[in-house]
């Protein structure tokens, strides 16, 4: 059974600005169970005081948690190779011809409004999640094939249940936060800086189906050249 741990470090000083208290290191997920919230000076039943998480303004003149640097960690980590090895034998198992790994996806922070509210409406289901951009097709003889325009179905907090491994790597994504959806850039007046370091994971059932409205079209003329 893999346990996951989440634990927060501050490294900004944008967090004592709301508080006016110095923030400091936070586990707030040990193997598997809540120990901790991102705490403000608003009260909460169990804590005492505030532990600096005030980085973005909340509703009636209040401050509202948010995170700065979350790092996301397994007890049990296995290589990409072995986690890739057990995709295929999944296959193999459930008689399925591929699995899917997804290497890369957007964070459309700086889309548009109205490309916004379509992500969204078109998640059918659980929360906004970023679209994949980089899918592949694994077949059970190791081959892989890119697929373009697959969104994910009804993807929300239930679906990590279902992960079967996490790996021994990791990923830094940095993005400015605000209270927006996605971070939309001009969606809310203030924002803090947010890193989230996590490895990568092998999720037992998850459903990806096919983009409904037109994909842009390519550019016709490549892009010009770096020059100095």
């Amino acid at each position: 059974m893999r346990v996951f741990n989440l634990f927060g470090s501050e490294t900004s000083s944008n967090a004592t600005l709301s508080d006016g208290l110095a923030a400091r290191p936070v586990t707030w997920i040990e193997k598997g169970v809540l120990k901790n919230y991102l705490l403000t000076r608003q009260p909460v039943r169990g804590f005492e005081g505030s532990n600096g998480r005030a980085r973005l303004p909340g509703p009636f003149g209040t401050s509202a948690a948010s995170i700065s640097n979350l790092f996301v960690s397994t007890s049990e980590p296995v290589t990409v190779s072995e986690m890739k090895k057990r995709l295929i034998e999944l296959c193999r198992t459930r008689n399925k011809p591929y699995g899917i790994i997804v290497r890369r996806m957007d964070f459309p922070s700086s889309a548009g409004v109205d490309e916004a509210r379509r992500l969204m409406s078109a998640q059918q289901g659980g929360r906004p999640v970023s679209i994949p951009i980089l899918v592949y097709k694994v077949y059970v003889d190791g081959r892989e094939e890119l697929v373009r325009g697959l969104r994910f179905r009804g993807f929300n907090v239930r679906s990590l249940k279902d992960i079967l491994a996490a790996g021994d790597d990791s990923a830094a994504f940095e993005y400015m936060d605000n209270t927006a959806p996605f971070a939309l850039i001009g969606g809310a007046g203030f924002t803090s800086e947010a890193c989230v370091v996590a490895p990568s994971i092998l999720i037992d059932d998850l459903e990806l189906h096919p983009v409904e409205e037109e994909l842009p079209k390519l550019p016709v003329v490549p892009a010009p050249e770096m020059t100095r």
